[in-house]
């Protein structure tokens, strides 16, 4: 037992007291110092050790996306795969790689040289042009032996094509992926059935990719074997000769979904006249212009540089209206020719342009007169002076 004078032990008291309270803020200095550092360190390493890819995903996952598409996400999965070229890598393809094409549950570019920074996939076919078809031939071919059990379409796209994948999950999602389809925009020119436009991208259902893959890759007499052709009008023939359907992408109102120019083209097209330009002439269904001349679930817009591409996906996914509700149904409306028995548009005639020059007039010219020739005489008649007059003619 220890005994103290009373202001000794306060003395002693106070001083215990004034310990306890220094070891106890050191230590939450402490605490606080290391839980900081701690921070700084983990922030540190995450950003250190993302990837581009990662990069990439964190800006797509930043768009909110509800329940239904969600859901969507999971139950209508896409396989994007970007027809591209080495020139186009770091402008196009890139652009297309930091907007839309995240959005696919699987994307793959197509090219004829490796890039890591994409990352490619590279074939051993033709440059410009001339290859177009035999890449096609390939990625579709690639894409289903690696992933026909990971997604339900396979979607093609051109490296200037903007694709809102949202709109595409939602209107496909009213089909059935295990029936021969295909989607796009619709021309009439050249094959029977019709083919759809190369670049406004086309949708293959795992039926339609599967019959591809499995009858007509190696099948000439099905699909032309060879690097050359017309890429979509190629695919055309051979969705055709497979029983694959060509389907209406319209909505319920007649107004298209995937567009093969960028959405000013269609909004102010010009006057419509066949023979006026090659687009009239080749479309299968009539046009629409101005307000109504895309639906409110479109799809697809071609020639689309990397600048626009950036813009158009600042207003559709970051700029947005406060209050506004999509009133869409759970499934897209039927569109007008869903049993594909529709009668061909064909485009009027361009209108003869009225004449600047006066209404013509008609007159009669009468030459001089010749010279009288006597007739013989006649006992019975007075004698008769012919003259000789041209017809009646027109200026």
């Amino acid at each position: 037992m220890i005994f103290c004078r009373r202001q000794s032990c306060l003395s002693l008291l106070t001083g215990a007291i004034i310990g306890c309270c220094l070891i106890a803020f050191v230590n939450q200095f402490l605490h606080l110092l290391l839980h900081q550092n701690t921070n700084v360190v983990s922030a540190t390493n995450t950003v250190k050790n993302q990837s581009t890819k990662n990069v990439i995903r964190s800006f797509v996952d930043k768009i909110v996306i509800d329940e239904k598409g969600k859901s969507l996400y999971d139950r209508v999965r896409i396989l994007c795969w970007v027809m591209t070229t080495p020139a186009n890598h770091d402008t196009k393809a890139r652009a297309v790689k930091e907007t839309w094409g995240p959005r696919c549950n699987v994307l793959l570019f197509i090219s004829t040289e490796d890039d890591p920074k994409l990352p490619t996939v590279k074939f051993e076919v033709k440059s410009g042009r001339d290859g177009l078809w035999g890449k096609t031939r390939e990625a579709f071919r690639y894409a289903w032996d690696r992933y026909q059990d990971e997604v339900d379409w396979f979607l093609k796209a051109d490296d200037d094509t903007y694709i809102i994948v949202e709109n595409l999950r939602y209107f496909l999602s009213g089909f059935n992926t295990s029936k021969p389809m295909w989607f796009g925009h619709k021309f009439k020119a050249l094959i029977k059935n019709g083919y759809f436009s190369g670049g406004a991208g086309y949708a293959l259902s795992r039926e339609a990719t599967k019959r591809f893959v499995k009858e007509a890759y190696f099948n000439e007499k099905i699909c032309r074997k060879d690097q050359g052709g017309a890429e979509d009008a190629e695919m055309g023939t051979c969705m055709q000769n497979l029983n694959v359907s060509t389907m209406d992408t319209r909505d319920s109102q007649g107004r298209g979904r995937f567009f093969p120019f960028n959405p000013d083209s269609h909004y102010n097209p010009g006057d419509i006249h066949a023979g006026d330009y090659w687009y009239w002439d080749y479309i299968y269904y009539p046009p629409t212009q101005g307000r109504n001349c895309c639906s409110d679930s479109a799809i697809s817009f071609h020639y689309v540089d990397p600048n626009f591409m950036r813009m158009l996906d600042l207003f559709f996914y970051q700029i947005r209206p406060y209050g506004v509700l999509d009133q869409r149904p759970a499934v897209p409306e039927p569109p007008p020719d869903v049993e594909l028995k529709a009668t061909r548009w064909f485009a009027p005639p361009k209108p003869t342009p009225p004449s600047t020059l006066p209404p013509p007039t008609t007159t009669t010219t009468i030459k001089p007169k010749e010279k009288e020739v006597k007739a013989a005489p006649d006992n019975n008649k007075n004698n008769i002076t012919v003259v000789s007059s041209n017809d009646t003619k027109k200026n």
